[in-house]
């Protein structure tokens, strides 16, 4: 047994006595001093542009959560590499469809970054939102269910699951035999570094950019989408990890991971 899966045993059965515990059934929780174990593996599902599509042609009528809400939610966060509670909370006023910007909040409620977005999820967000402002009612999020109700992530969790299952999109190494929606945002990032390379754009300038636009605090969490990318473009960014230490620590404490919106050029993605 690895230690990753020892560890998720582990906190299996911990919750198991926890609750019987909390309700006073037992006096002591009879578990084993953990282990340590080592972090999971970064080995997130990267859809293919086949991908994309089969799950696109595979929306149906699914539990309180009509085709067209599913289809503009996961066009959302593949277009715009957001998590799942960021596209949840958008709210009608963070959408900017003139300027093709949108604004992601934190859970908190606090505005966080300011995204452009491509044309074709301009036109989708503008079309789903007038068509869907009955059932919308006072609210003002963007995303609601067929009565109006905010969405919620077990929901849109089941109906992904179900998506996956009809376009026969499975993973081999992970818990989960289906991807999960958190994994739009993996490809988001893949593909923009696929298209770069493609276009002969310097990944070197352009990562720090694409860190600052999904919202991540340090350069190395956005480098661990470099090993996803191609064998056939490793060549290309190699060059990445050349380049000296100090200049990828400047990278970092600089400004570059704060730069505005219009600094951020979207490449031609497959739904755009």
């Amino acid at each position: 047994m690895s230690a990753y899966t020892w560890w998720r045993e582990y906190q299996i059965i911990r919750s198991f006595f926890q609750f019987w515990h909390s309700r006073k059934k037992i006096t002591q929780i009879p578990m084993p001093r953990p282990q340590a174990a080592l972090p999971p593996p970064f080995r997130p599902y990267i859809f293919s542009k086949t991908d994309l599509l089969r799950l696109h042609m595979a929306i149906e009528r699914t539990r309180l959560v009509d085709p067209m809400t599913m289809r503009t939610f996961l066009l959302f966060l593949y277009g715009t590499g957001a998590r799942v509670h960021e596209a949840i909370g958008l709210r009608i006023s963070d959408v900017d469809l003139p300027g093709r910007l949108v604004s992601l909040r934190q859970p908190d409620g606090k505005r966080s970054r300011m995204l452009p977005i491509g044309r074709t999820l301009r036109n989708t967000l503008d079309l789903y939102i007038q068509s869907s402002g009955a059932p919308r009612g006072a609210s003002d999020l963007v995303f609601v269910t067929s009565n109006g109700k905010p969405l919620r992530r077990c929901t849109l969790r089941y109906n992904f699951v179900r998506l996956c299952r009809r376009a026969r999109i499975r993973q081999e190494h992970a818990y989960s035999p289906t991807p999960g929606m958190h994994d739009l945002r993996h490809t988001f990032a893949v593909h923009c570094l696929e298209a770069w390379v493609r276009e002969g754009k310097s990944i070197r300038q352009k990562l720090p950019v694409l860190s600052g636009y999904m919202g991540h605090a340090i350069l190395k969490s956005t480098e661990l989408y470099l090993r996803l990318v191609p064998e056939r473009f490793v060549k290309s960014i190699s060059l990445v990890f050349r380049c000296p230490r100090h200049f990828r620590s400047r990278v970092e404490s600089s400004g570059c991971l704060r730069r505005s919106a219009s600094a951020f050029v979207l490449p031609t993605l497959p739904y755009e």
